[in-house]
């Protein structure tokens, strides 16, 4: 949020294309500024938790609990026995389902501490993979020749 002294027009739509969620002209009420960072607060909230449960068919993602679970039709669900780097793969993956990812963002994004390979990230898709298909999910992790993988397109 934006706080200052120039009013026009041309400075405000300025701030708000670089960035500001929100712009206050000098003089203002706190109670203003109070109300307004609220209400940035409580957009920033909506889109989170929009963001936290993840789902593609039977497959469903909790982010914020870090659970993975998988329910079939006619069967009990099946909770999914991931690893911290397979959780974040398949949570990176499904958050963005028509991106491909290369292994290098992979790589630092769910293994940011790592000195590994980039072909590490190859193992662990493979594992997933398999996780994914003894719960009955087939298909969804896609290579990109070249590039890396992507979740399968809806």
């Amino acid at each position: 949020i934006m706080v200052t002294a120039m009013g026009d027009m041309p400075d405000r739509i300025g701030a708000l294309r670089y960035g500001a969620d929100d712009y206050v002209v000098k003089p203002y009420h706190p109670g203003e500024v109070v109300a307004r960072v609220q209400a940035v607060l409580r957009r920033s909230r909506k889109a989170e938790t929009q963001e936290d449960i993840l789902r593609w068919q039977g497959l469903e993602v909790d982010v914020a609990a870090i659970v993975a679970a998988v329910s079939n039709p006619g069967e009990p669900v099946h909770i999914l026995d991931l690893t911290p780097t397979e959780f974040s793969l398949l949570a990176t993956l499904m958050r963005a389902p028509v991106r491909p990812f290369s292994r290098q963002y992979l790589l630092e994004r769910c293994l940011p501490e790592s000195e590994a390979l980039e072909r590490v990230v190859d193992t662990h898709i493979y594992n997933l993979r398999k996780k994914l298909e003894g719960a009955g999910v087939s298909g969804v992790l896609v290579n990109v020749r070249g590039v890396g993988y992507r979740f399968r397109q809806p």
